[in-house]
Order: structure tokens, then sequence, then C-alpha cells
């Protein structure tokens, strides 16, 4: 049992909890939910003992084991799969001694034996190879250095080591970022069949729906722990505002008649008794509590104008890509007037190319594109918070973009996307993720399009802001095109879905729940293995001396890239140009693909092009 016992902790003046109580069961899957800022992540922190509260304790069962994901590496030379196995401290040990067994006789190197067969030291690998498959890893990459990896790859071998360390007590803080949607399939089913506590943060009601059995609900300084999954946490809040709605209107009755017979008869000789007697109870009485809230934000995106009756996008045998080998061949789209697509695919795949060419953020190298006269399109596309001017506030941000607007009016455009008041004229600086992302929203749909591209719109948005834009892309009338890992998003706003998947796009013709099916029967049929392709288009099988030749001609390129990507940030850090910010996108993506290239081939040299 994992218990907090009357615990309060500060920062500065700001009370993060006060005097806060719960208790969690051996084997329990909990997730934490709460206002952006609340204090969740500080709850890990005192959890794992790094930060002691300023009154009361954190309780647990001597030896209890607590496994967190890192975010830092020891060593840039491990291999994915060193580092995974390296997370079971016994594994480590026995190991050790029985490739060194000189120093042992005969019947304690039995022993050895025993206790590693006991603590599964035979498979050690094979699980390991599995849970790195699940997230996304080929075999190829198991095997290479960690600092070959670019950041988001690190996170998911450090997710991949949590997930296979010995412990008691998993503590997730948001899992499923840098996770593609085939990924985040596959770990909420993994940790749906582990046997162990856990403690999650996540912003998305599908995987708190599938995986959790309680919620613990921080709000206001306070904690609470509630049975069930979200959607039963929600429905109990509510009936639980209702309940205390209902006693309030009758106490505010109850002391309505209480005044009116004290002002009706405080005069009266006769009735001055009982007069008292009810002041006495009205002193009695009190306030009522109010009843509790749910943090609630609400946007909506402004009506596309003009109306544009014909087909919006036409896209025909197209060809994606930067220069080198395509990433996207023979794709063939059309988007019209309503219609609410999502493009699904493993990271690397090339939906965030495909959804840039829609944008026209990207020219095709072959095909035809073509759009609709007077068509309008917003494009939001991943990190655009990385060149948000820090030192604005969203109102002089929008008097840049609509000089001729007042300050009310600009205001007001604001609010359509929850930022209101005093958010409006706090630097950017000061706003959380979700507030700038709600902010990216505002700037990318300021002239009414009629074309929503939303490249992971759902990234620092919590569930209450992620409902906030279901209802906000429902109430939209002109066409979307969504990419998002989020499931509850993808299901409650798309009606077409089309996989990016071995280099092209293709429609799935079934719902997203087939489509999960799908990948599930996959990964069944592959015994265990990953359920969708690698993250990455796979090279052609090169002989060697060609593969290696190409290895070195990208590890040039990457060079030359990331020193590109260098100077683009400087400029971009001492001026915001639109034209800047693309070619800051196009290297970034750039990188990400030779990367993957890299691996591959590296894998292909090492098997001798086989």
């Amino acid at each position: 049992m994992l218990q907090a016992e009357g615990v309060t902790y500060q920062i500065g003046t700001r009370v993060l909890f006060n005097d806060i109580f719960f208790s969690i069961p051996d084997g329990t899957k909990v997730g934490i939910v709460g206002p952006n800022g609340v204090g969740k992540t500080t709850l890990f922190r005192l959890l794992l003992g790094e930060i002691t509260p300023d009154r009361g304790e954190i309780s647990r069962p001597q030896n209890y084991r607590f496994v967190h994901v890192r975010q830092e590496m020891d060593d840039g030379r491990k291999t994915a799969l060193d580092l995974v196995l390296g997370a079971d401290g016994e594994l480590t040990r026995l190991r050790a001694l029985l490739e060194d067994d000189s120093a042992v006789d005969g019947n304690q190197l039995a022993d050895l034996y025993d206790q590693f067969a006991t603590i599964g030291g035979f498979d050690a690998e094979a699980r390991a190879a599995i849970i790195l498959s699940g997230l996304g890893f080929s075999e190829a990459m198991m095997r290479r250095p960690l600092g070959e990896f670019s950041g988001g790859w690190r996170v998911r071998a450090a997710l991949a080591s949590t997930l296979f360390a010995p412990s008691d007590c998993l503590l997730l803080d948001e899992p499923t970022n840098h996770l593609d949607f085939e990924t985040a399939i596959w770990l909420e089913n993994h940790l749906k069949r582990t046997n162990k506590a856990m403690l999650i943060i996540s912003h998305e009601k599908s995987f708190l729906n599938n995986v959790c059995d309680h919620i613990l609900y921080l709000r206001d300084a306070t904690a609470q722990l509630f049975h069930g999954n979200y959607d039963t946490f929600r429905s109990t809040f509510e009936n639980l505002q209702r309940t205390q709605r209902a006693e309030g209107v009758a106490l505010e009755r109850k002391r309505e008649h209480l005044q009116s017979f004290v002002d009706r008869f405080r005069a009266k000789a006769s009735k001055a008794k009982q007069a008292q007697s009810r002041m006495k109870m009205l002193e009695k009485l009190g306030n009522p509590p109010p009843p509790p809230a749910i943090y609630a934000v609400a946007f909506q995106f402004p009506p596309p104008t003009p109306k544009i009756d014909r087909r919006f996008v036409s896209a025909e045998n197209i060809v994606l890509g930067y220069g080198g080998p395509p990433v996207l061949n023979g794709v063939n789209l059309q988007i019209n007037d309503g219609d609410r697509i999502a493009l699904l695919g493993a990271n690397g795949n090339g939906k965030s190319t495909l959804a840039k060419a829609l944008a026209r953020q990207l020219a095709p190298a072959e095909g035809t594109l073509e759009y609709a006269r007077s068509l309008k399109i917003a494009y939001f596309a991943q990190h655009q918070e990385e060149v948000l001017d820090l030192d604005k506030t969203p109102v002089e941000v929008f008097q840049i973009l609509r000089p001729g607007q007042t300050e009310t009016q600009i205001r007001g455009q604001l609010a359509r996307f929850g930022i209101v008041k005093d958010r409006s004229v706090t630097r950017i600086g000061h706003l959380s993720g979700g507030e700038k992302t709600r902010l990216l929203l505002a700037i990318a749909t300021l002239d009414q399009p009629h074309l929503l591209i939303l490249d992971e719109p759902t990234n620092h948005l919590d569930v209450e802001a992620r409902e906030a834009l279901v209802q906000a892309i429902n109430g939209y009338s002109g066409a979307v095109l969504l990419v998002t890992h989020d499931f509850q998003t993808l299901r409650d706003t798309c009606r077409d879905f089309y996989i990016v998947d071995g280099g092209t796009c293709r429609k799935f013709n079934g719902s997203l729940e087939g489509y999960v099916d799908w990948l599930l029967e996959r990964g069944s049929d592959s015994g265990g293995k990953k359920a969708v392709k690698s993250p990455s288009p796979r090279p052609q099988k090169e002989t060697p001396s060609n593969a290696e030749r190409r290895t070195k001609e990208i590890s040039q390129q990457l060079e030359e890239k990331t020193a590109a990507l260098k100077g683009v940030e400087n400029e971009l850090a001492a001026e915001f140009k639109e034209e800047t910010y693309q070619k800051f996108l196009w290297l970034q993506e750039d990188i990400q693909r030779l990367e993957a290239t890299y691996m591959e081939l590296l894998g292909e040299v090492e098997n001798g092009g086989r």
C-alpha cells in the first residue's frame, strides 16, 4: 500500500498540496489528472524522494521499488538493447558473475544458474527485444549505440528500460509523448497486461479509460482518489457536483426561511425568543461550500469564407521527397468541403510530408496537385511553438499580424481559443504549453480558412482542452485533415482514414476501431512483434559496397543539414520570418528522414547486404 498522509508542499508562497491524503493498493493502475501546473510532476518527485514534504509523509512498504523514465542517458555508446537489459540490476550482477566464473566453485556456479533462471535470465534478451520492438525499434536499431539516435528515439529507449525493470510501481509521465498512434496502441495493451501498480500522468482520455482503474484528481491543492477509469471519474464527479448544488440550494432556501422569520418577528416581544433562536441557527448554518468544478476551456474555429462549391484539393499520382529518394510515391487523395480525414501510420512514414504538401508547403516532384480557386488553408505543424517570440504577449502578436484592429477586437479573437483576460496580455514565455498551442491555432485560422491541416495539434493539450478541440473541429463547417496519436480525438472527429505506409498512401475501408483490431491481429500473427512496420520507409537492399557508400553520403548530408539547421535557428532567434520558419521545418524533417535511412543502412552493412 502506497499512502500520502497529510502531505503539504509549497513552492515559495504557492501551496501545491495542502494536507492531502490518499491510499493506493498494490496492483492499482492510477491515472493522475488535473489542470496544467497543478503539481502532477511534483507529486512524482515527492513519491521518488527527490523532494520532501513540508508536512506529512509518503509511506510505502519496506523495499518498495519505484521505476520512472529517466531523462538522461549514462553512456551514448550503449546499445538500446544493453540499456534495457541494464535496467535489471540483479540480472546485470548475475550475468557478470556467470561470464567470469573463475572465482566460484561448482556448487556456487550451480546456485548462480538457479538464481539466474529464477529471475528469467535465460529469456531476458528476448523479453527486452519484444518491448523494444513494440516501441518501434527494428532488430538492427536495437544493436546501435544510443548516441546515434535522435532525442525522441532515446526517450523510447528509456521508456523500454522502465517497462523492463523489476518494480512494484511504475511512474509514467505522459508515456505516449514521442509515440505515433500505432506504438501508443501497443503500449496501451502492454500496460493493461502488466500486473503491477502504476501512476500515470496522461492527457489522453482513451488511454486513461483503457488502462486505469482509478483516477487521482488534483485540483486547488487537494487530491481525491476515484474508483474506475476516466469516464467513470467524470460521471461520479458530475453526480457529486449535482448533489452539492442541490444541497446548496436547499441550504439557501432554509436560510431564506429563517431570515424571513427573523425579519418579520424580531421587533415583536412575543416572538423575540423564537427570532433570537433562529438568528443563532442562521449563524451556525454558514455558507454552502462551492460545488467542485472541473477546469474547462472552450474555443472555436472561425467559419470559412467565402463559400467554395467545388472540390478543395485533388492529388493525382504525386511523388514527394526532399531531393533524394522519394518519401511517398503515387499518392491519390481528394479533399472536399466538410471532409474529416485522418492520416494514420508510424512516425517517419511520411504523414507530415503529405500534410505539408497538401498545405502548399512542399511541391510534388511528380504528379498533379490542384486546389480550388480562392481556397484558404490553415496549417498547424509540430514544433511551431519553438519560433514564438516568448517576450511578446498574445495581444502584441496579433497587433503585428492585424495592425488595423483594436485591442478589443483582438481580445475577442483570442477569447475564441480560451485565451482570456490576463492571459492575453501575459508574456508568451509564461504561458503553458497548452495555451501556446491554442495561440498558434488562433494565429493559423485568422483568415477564416476553408481547410484545416492539423499535424499533432493535441501535443501539450490537457484532457479538457482536447475535448474542446474535438468540439471546435465538429463545429467547424470547412474540411479538416488531421494527424494525431490521440485515439479519442481521431475517433470523435474523423470519418475517413488513410494509411501512410510503405512509401505510399491508401484509404482504409473501415472504422478506427477496425484499424486498431487490424494492428493487434498483425502483432499477434508476428508472435508479439511490433504490429506495424518500422518507423521509416525501408530502403532497397544494397550490396555491402553500395550500402557503405550510401552510409557515408548520408552521414555527410546529416552533418551539412545539422549545421544548416543551427544557422536557421540563429536567424529565427534574431528575427522571425515566415520563409525562414518554413526552411526550419523542412530541415527538421530532412534530418529525421536521413537519420532513419542511416540507421537502416547501417544494419545492411552489418548484415553484409542480406
